[in-house]
Order: structure tokens, then C-alpha cells, then sequence
């Protein structure tokens, strides 16, 4: 089976065994993968949403910092 996909292999073939570097926060309706960077921050690593005018979002795109001190429990 070949599996032809943009998304880095750890995200593909990963395991839910709570070591992921990745979380998933929410952010105005849109669920986004995030990888924390430096303290309270986060890099948007990919966007999960079925509707298209939010991958034209400036702010929802890829590599944009967000401040992940609102999603902390």
C-alpha cells in the first residue's frame, strides 16, 4: 500500500500515546494542531476543518504563533 500525503510521517503513523509534541486547541470554531514553542506560545503546525475560507484565514495559517495561555486546563 503507498500512501501519498503532504504530512510529515510522525503525524501520519502516530501512536495516541500522550507524546506527541502536537496538541490540538480550538480557536474561534476552528480546530487547530499546535507544537508549543517558547513559554504560553505555539506554532500552528496544520489547520482540521472542512470548511474552505478558513484556510484563506491569515491568522489560522501555518506557522503563526498564538498564545496557548487561554487553552491551559
Amino acid at each position: 500500500m503507498i500512501l501519498y500525503t503532504p504530512l510529515p510521517l510522525e503525524l501520519v503513523m502516530s501512536v495516541d500515546d500522550n507524546t506527541s509534541p502536537y496538541q490540538d486547541v480550538e480557536l474561534d470554531g476552528v480546530t487547530l494542531v499546535v507544537e508549543p514553542t517558547v513559554a504560553g506560545m505555539g506554532k500552528i503546525v496544520q489547520i482540521r476543518s472542512t470548511d474552505p475560507s478558513v484556510y484563506l484565514r491569515p491568522e489560522f495559517q501555518p506557522g503563526q504563533q498564538i498564545s496557548l495561555s487561554h487553552f491551559r486546563s
